[in-house]
């Protein structure tokens, strides 16, 4: 694959053109005062039982002379599972090295390679390049002393790619071009008027890579004082991959071209408008070429879309008043057509196209929203947010029962409060209504209601020393299905969750922590009619965090240890059949079953920021996991899953370091 990257002008007027898996490794010459660099970086931690996440990389910079630069970036990135085989879920190389060299003492002309190596071991794939490039660059505006950002930039590559993949190994010829150009018509406090194009071709065997890219992006003001602004892209992506399949070469094409506008518009010193406007017109193509006469022939298919997005914001702002008002039309038509490529006759090609355009789809979302924020007093504010949205979705084909239309209404009203004493409270109001109505009979049965309400306190209070931070949310749900012969699925639901913590400053450098976080989730079936609900499932977690925190600092970075205990419990709560072994009476009884997840152990973390030179930090929390099941008898028979008394007696208990390592190693100076 080829790979290209356009370096930036300026911090400000950055301009890029492709990207290694691993990020951009060339992006223009060092200032001439920067001096030889490395920067080595690692990350290793635990996230599941038997997974494993690492990743190391090294980046920097060699200065071989006044006029030589060799830029390079490596790195890994793997997820290990020990239960799997194997045991690599992702394991990936990279690296990545460009060498420049300034042809000219005014630095127009530059000669440069630049070598890319990829390999995934879990996918078997492995992919190589080595490209030449000559590039020129110069100012655009030389008389202007004001203006020494506005630049042109022309580059041309050559060079080999290779590319392993499902046994195979193919290589060939890559070559490009990239031209680019940055003009500051009005300033460089001003956005500039920026034009790219970028073509790169890889000829891999029987397989060929290509890519281009072209773009025109600008903006201008007009009118005294600039009260309006207008702004617009044009632009234009084509992409072909080409890869293996069913001894088959599939071809994906890929083409798409965007236009878009927008204007901004001052009315008064309060009020501005603003109109952003897209057009996105994209199609794929997967077309087959057989490489045997054995080979199965593919059909070629492929879609055309359209999409059309039009937002527009009324914004008033005032100091005690602010309000915005915004529409947002999206639509989004995606339609399906095949190429005679399998030579089927009328009738049986018109079958299989009628088969395609069961996935034909147009999709149109509205949306109105509005929020107001007044301040009575410089202490208290209140919000009001409100929005109305539709969903529309139509599918052409009788055969898709994906028709169907969604709503949406919010209303949600804030207060925030700052008192003597910093003290502040929040407190938050919120109601939801939601409705989904599918058209065709098919689906019909899924029709429902969902009705939410919020509510949202919270406090904060840090008198000196001391800080406590509370927070809560409380949100109901009641889900109704439209139809009589459904109203067994109706579902209320609870969710309650809640925030705690406090901290204590007790020396200059020690801070002593307490944080609880609690998250309960209620399932019941749910009478609308007389509402009434019966639990059916309950969730509750607690996490519970105790600890101190000392830190150092010096004129060479900072230091600092935390030490603490960790409780995080995790309980849930069913109904369940318990296996009876009396013969003469119920083979079940109904009981109310606890499956309880235990894990809790000392937490140590250690981190040092170094002003240069080297950073680390690092945790581990020695848990001792415990899983277990209580039960509760009931009356009666329950239809579900059932579990013997040896089965709810088993008990599992084991003992895992959760750890998690981030290192930065900075050689030599910035």
């Amino acid at each position: 694959m080829l790979i290209v990257i356009l370096g930036g002008l300026s911090a400000r007027a950055q301009v890029l053109v492709g990207a290694t898996p691993f990020g951009p490794v060339f992006s223009g010459l060092q200032p001439e005062v920067a001096d030889t660099a490395l920067l080595l970086l690692a990350r290793a931690r635990r996230v599941g039982l038997s997974t494993f996440v690492q990743t190391t990389g090294a980046r920097g910079y060699l200065r071989l002379g006044p006029r030589q630069q060799l830029r390079y970036r490596m790195g890994t990135d793997m997820i290990y599972d020990s239960r799997g085989t194997p045991p690599f879920v992702r394991e990936d190389y990279g690296a990545d090295v460009a060498h420049v060299f300034t042809l000219d003492a005014a630095n127009h002309w530059q000669l440069g390679q630049q070598l890319h190596y990829d390999q995934s071991r879990a996918n078997a794939t492995r992919s190589g390049l080595w490209l030449a490039r000559l590039g020129y660059q110069r100012r655009l505006r030389p008389g202007h002393p004001a203006d020494s950002l506005s630049q042109m930039r022309l580059t041309v590559l050559g060079g080999l790619a290779t590319d392993r993949r499902n046994g195979r190994d193919d290589a060939g010829v890559a070559y490009g071009f990239d031209a680019a150009a940055i003009y500051f018509a009005n300033g460089p406090a001003a956005p500039p008027l920026v034009l790219r194009v970028l073509g790169t071709r890889a000829a891999l065997g029987p397989r060929t890579m290509q890519r281009l890219v072209a773009e025109a992006v600008g903006e201008q003001a007009f009118l005294p004082n600039a009260p309006l602004t207008v702004q617009g892209r044009l632009g234009y992506r084509s992409n072909r991959a080409e890869d293996y399949l069913l001894g088959s070469v599939q071809r994906i094409q890929s083409d798409t071209v965007l236009a878009q506008a927008g204007a901004s518009y001052r009315i008064n010193a309060f009020t501005t408008l603003r109109s952003d406007n897209s057009a996105l017109l994209p199609t794929r193509a997967f077309r087959y070429r057989r490489q045997a006469e054995a080979a199965d022939t593919l059909q070629d298919v492929g879609y055309r879309q359209r999409e059309l997005d039009t937002r527009q914001e009324l914004r008033y702002a005032r100091p005690q008043l602010q309000a915005t008002v915004v529409f947002n039309f999206r639509e989004r038509t995606r339609a399906y057509y095949l190429d005679n490529s399998r030579n089927l006759s009328v009738a049986r090609l018109a079958t299989a196209l009628v088969r395609e355009q069961v996935k034909d789809i147009t999709e149109q979302t509205t949306l109105w929203q509005s929020t107001i924020t007044w301040l009575p007093t410089p202490r208290h504010a209140l919000a009001l947010l409100g929005s109305a949205q539709l969903l529309r979705v139509d599918a052409p084909s009788k055969d898709n029962q994906q028709t169907r239309d969604e709503a949406q209404h919010l209303a949600r009203l804030t207060w925030t409060g700052r008192w003597a004493g910093a003290f502040r409270t929040t407190l938050g109001v919120a109601g939801e209504y939601r409705q989904t109505v599918f058209i065709r009979a098919g689906l019909s049965a899924e029709n429902y209601a969902d009705r939410l309400l919020h509510w949202e306190p919270g406090f904060t209070w840090a008198p000196g020393k001391l800080s406590i931070r509370s927070y809560y949310h409380l949100w109901v749900s009641y889900q109704v299905r439209d139809r009589a012969s459904e109203q067994a699925r109706n579902r209320a639901s609870r969710v309650l969750e809640q925030t705690q913590s406090i901290s204590y400053q007790l020396r200059p450098r020690l801070l002593l922590l307490a944080d609880y976080v609690r998250r309960e989730n209620r399932v019941g079936q749910l009478n609308w009619a007389q509402f009434r609900e019966s639990p059916l499932d309950t969730s509750v977690t607690h996490d519970f965090t105790l600890g101190a925190r000392q830190s150092w600092a010096g004129p060479q970075g900072s230091t600092s240890v935390r030490l603490g205990y960790r409780l995080l419990e995790q309980r849930n709560y069913g109904r369940a059949a318990l296996l009876l072994d009396d013969l003469t009476g119920p083979a079940t009884t109904l009981i109310f079953l606890h499956n309880i997840t235990r894990q809790h152990g000392p937490e140590v973390a250690v981190e040092r920021r170094a002003t240069a030179g080297f950073n680390i930090a690092a945790s581990v929390w020695l848990q001792w996991l415990r899983t277990f099941s209580t039960f509760t008898p009931g009356t009666g028979t329950f239809i579900g899953s059932s579990y013997t008394a040896l089965d709810l007696g088993r008990e599992t208990s084991r003992v895992l370091p959760y750890f998690e390592l981030s290192a930065e190693w900075r050689v030599g100076r910035r």
